[in-house]
C-alpha cells in the first residue's frame, strides 16, 4: 500500500471538501443544536470541546475514510502493541509506554520494557 494520501480512494473528496466555501459556525450550530455535546470529548480528568472547528460531518466522514483506506487504527494497535513500526530504524515506537501505569505491561522484543520507562 502507497503510503501517498493523494493516492487514497477519499483524496479528490477530501480535495473537493477543502475547496468548498467553509461552513459558518453559526450554520453549524443552526443545523445541530446538540453540536455541543456531541463535539466534546472527556477523557482522563480532561475535556476537549471541538464544536468550535469548522468540520462537518461530512468531513469528518471523509477523514474516517481517509483514515481506515490508510490502516491507521492497525497501525496504532501495532504501536500499542510493541511491534516494529519505526521502519527506519527497525523498532518499536515506545511512546505508548511512556504513558503506562507502572503496574502495566508492555512486551518488546521478549522484555517488559514499562519498569524501564518509569526507572528513566
Amino acid at each position: 500500500m502507497s503510503t501517498r494520501l493523494t493516492t487514497a480512494p477519499s483524496w479528490p473528496a477530501l480535495q473537493a471538501a477543502a475547496a468548498a466555501p467553509l461552513p459558518s459556525l453559526r450554520a453549524l450550530f443552526a443545523a445541530d443544536p446538540d453540536r455541543a455535546s456531541s463535539r466534546t470529548l472527556r477523557v482522563a480528568g480532561l475535556t476537549a470541546d471541538l464544536s468550535r472547528h469548522l468540520v462537518d460531518d461530512e468531513l469528518l466522514g471523509l477523514l474516517h475514510a481517509l483514515a481506515a483506506e490508510r490502516g491507521v487504527l492497525a497501525r496504532l494497535r501495532a504501536a500499542q502493541a510493541g511491534e516494529h513500526v519505526n521502519v527506519t530504524e527497525d523498532r518499536a515506537a515506545l511512546h505508548t509506554a511512556l504513558r503506562l501505569p507502572r503496574d502495566a505491561s508492555l512486551v518488546v522484543d521478549g522484555e517488559d520494557v514499562v519498569a524501564q520507562v518509569h526507572a528513566e
